[in-house]
């Protein structure tokens, strides 16, 4: 225990260690927030589009399309807004962005748009679908089919069942603050590369002393992997508070089960920096870079940089996201606080165990190696 509270205290000496696992952290997403602020204050439920519709000159009105627009409905909400009337005056609301496509009806039936955008590509998706619907029905009563088309579109679906997702959050930036909550977690690998140094006689003086005290290598190391887990979990506990409280981030439902997974999340991080200090002991500069880049990495793969790169990869290599630990981390928290999916966060979180096994097994095996060769050589001296 005595060597747990002196330990506790080098680590929390270490004003380097500080700023970049609690103090960073806190600074990164103050700076998303401040980014992101307009953004999140909106409004990302379903919004009504408005559009203008025109009938070209010397053709008739296409009352079924205005019809057809009129009466499509999310629930109870219209998805459209439709303004008829003349050519000049739909461009001159266009241009005024009171509306945000115009549709010109004929012969041929244009969309026109002043920007590309999510309502520009909603309006240009029901025009086309509407326009493939309407070209078959017209070649399936050409080819005398009509009633069989009409069967099949008038046919009952079945349809998946909706969940509900309680308590979730429809802020699309969230991901980021997960992903940074999954960075944050992986720095825990500073305090366990400390751990590995201080006991590493040629890149620590005061290794010496330490492995001089009257004390097992092996309680040793538990008591630092301990206090090293210790602040780390601290500093999970201090980002979330931060974030929600102060920032007032949504991240979802918040639960208790949220805070058994950062416990893992810190001791994924400290075990990390265990594994890369007992590999490299060449020089401890050698180790800050390879551990800085690894997490870097992860936590790009996770989203931090670039939005929606979790789900590009899903659908691509989905394989990376079972195995990468920012991305373990973040869906986690994104299964447990915004799917409410409690199987796909065990899920995540069993994938953050076995990571925390493999690089505990590692460590004690390249120890093992090592002390092995050592052996070999003194016996050959």
């Amino acid at each position: 225990m005595i060597h747990y509270v002196y330990r506790l205290k080098r680590l929390l000496r270490m004003r380097q260690l500080f700023f970049w696992s609690i103090l960073f952290p806190l600074l990164l997403g103050t700076v998303f927030k401040a980014a992101f602020s307009d953004a999140t204050n909106k409004d990302w439920g379903f919004i009504t589009i408005p559009v203008a519709v025109v009938t070209e000159e010397g053709n008739p009105e296409d009352e079924a399309f205005v019809t057809f627009l009129a009466e499509m409905k999310n629930g109870d909400t219209p998805f459209f807004t439709v303004t008829e009337g003349d050519r000049e005056t739909a461009e001159t609301l266009l241009t005024d962005g009171e509306v945000s496509a115009v549709i010109v009806t004929g012969e041929e039936t244009k969309v026109l748009l002043k920007e590309n955008g999510l309502n520009s590509t909603v309006v240009k998706t029901v025009v086309d679908g509407y326009l493939q619907s309407k070209d078959m029905f017209i070649e399936a009563a050409m080819k005398g089919k009509l009633p069989e088309v009409m069967e099949a579109f008038s046919a009952e679906v079945t349809t998946l069942s909706a969940k509900e997702f309680e308590g979730a959050t429809t802020d699309p930036f969230v991901q980021y603050f997960q992903a940074l909550i999954a960075m944050a977690s992986l720095y825990g690998a500073m305090y366990g590369l400390m751990n590995t140094n201080e006991l590493n006689q040629k890149l620590a003086y005061v290794s010496a002393r330490r492995l001089a005290a009257p004390m097992r290598i092996v309680p040793t190391v538990i008591c630092d992997v301990a206090a090293a887990f210790t602040i780390q979990y601290l500093q999970f506990l201090i980002n979330i508070a931060y974030f929600i409280l102060i920032l007032k981030v949504d991240f979802g439902n918040v639960n208790g089960w949220l805070f058994l997974g950062g416990a893992f999340y810190s001791l994924l991080g400290v075990l990390n920096g265990y594994f890369i200090g007992t590999v490299v002991q060449k020089s401890d500069s050698l180790q800050n870079s390879i551990m800085m880049g690894t997490t870097m990495f992860s936590c790009f793969l996770a989203g931090l940089m670039v939005g929606n790169i979790r789900m590009a990869i899903e659908l691509t290599v989905p394989v990376v996201n079972r195995i990468n630990p920012a991305t373990l981390i973040a869906d986690s928290m994104q299964a447990l606080c915004i799917m409410g999916d409690t199987e796909k966060f065990a899920s995540c979180l069993f994938g953050v165990f076995i990571w925390c096994v493999c690089l505990t097994v590692g460590s004690m095996f390249v120890v093992m190696l090592r002390q092995k060769r050592a052996g070999r050589s003194v016996s050959k001296a």
